[in-house]
């Protein structure tokens, strides 16, 4: 991707930034910003939710991941209730959910270590996103993709109080089971993005016609076009004796009517041109 494409991005983000900006500034318009300002709240998350996890308060810790997770259920409520639903609330969505379960597993991984590995997984996830993004193509969850978000959550949730009621040893089983999930996921983002590449990319396949026909029979007016270091590309064919006969004399008759067709040109001109000097 060029700079200036990325550049385009870039400036399409400032440009809605600056609309929604405008939003908050119009006392008519304020309430079209809401589901955003629920979204955005998230990006908070960490500054609230991991100082009191790292005090070793669990159940302020708890509370506030409860709350922060609420409005993650309420933004897109009242997007759809309401019409709010915009290209800005969508992005700004995907992030602070990364921002937010990422939180969560930090303060989670403070009493059970083993989730800095689904820490890790989840980094890459967003990464292959926010490339795909960047590129300036569409990205979307998978199937798999919706099932890991809600075993990260879980996760997560669990971390937090499986301490105070001794199951942390089930917190190291989920782990590795949503590892595993984070991996699929991983594999089903690849897949899914590197369709999506392939059928942006339409090479011509030549066939026994482009190699027979000539390119000034296939378009009027056409004339052939030497392009220096081509080669032939090889083509696999089946084609019979008969239906090559049949070929040739397409050719041969194609050329009788190209032939027909200046003459009676030719006499109509002629004939035009008598008409006039006369």
């Amino acid at each position: 991707m060029s700079n200036e494409e990325k550049q385009k991005i870039i400036d399409k983000y400032k440009k809605d930034i600056n609309e929604a900006i405008e939003d908050l500034k119009t006392p008519g318009k304020r309430h079209k910003q809401i589901p955003n300002i629920l979204t955005a709240s998230r990006l908070l998350s960490p500054l609230a939710i991991l100082p009191a996890a790292f005090s070793g308060n669990i159940g302020l810790t708890a509370g506030l991941a409860v709350g922060f997770g609420l409005t993650d259920l309420a933004d897109g409520a009242i997007a759809r209730k309401f019409e709010l639903v915009s290209e800005l609330g969508k992005d700004l969505d995907a992030v602070t959910d990364k921002v937010y379960v990422g939180t969560l597993l930090i303060a989670s991984a403070f009493f059970n270590p083993i989730l800095l590995c689904n820490l890790g997984l989840e980094g890459a996830i967003a990464g292959i996103n926010i490339k795909q993004k960047l590129s300036g193509k569409e990205t979307g969850s998978t199937m798999i993709g919706k099932y890991k978000t809600w075993a990260v959550f879980g996760l997560a949730a669990l971390g937090l109080i499986a301490p105070q009621l001794g199951l942390s040893w089930l917190v190291n089983v989920l782990a590795l089971g949503t590892a595993a999930m984070q991996g699929l996921t991983i594999g089903s983002y690849l897949t899914k993005y590197g369709k999506s590449d392939k059928m942006t990319q339409t090479p011509e396949v030549p066939t026994v016609v482009d190699h027979i026909i000539p390119d000034e029979l296939k378009i009027p007016g056409a004339t052939k076009t030497k392009t220096k270091n081509k080669r032939p590309v090889p083509v696999e064919t089946d084609v019979t004796l008969e239906e090559l006969r049949q070929m040739s004399e397409f050719l041969h008759q194609e050329q009788q009517n190209r032939r027909h067709h200046s003459e009676d040109k030719a006499k109509v001109f002629q004939k035009t041109d008598t008409n006039n000097n006369q």
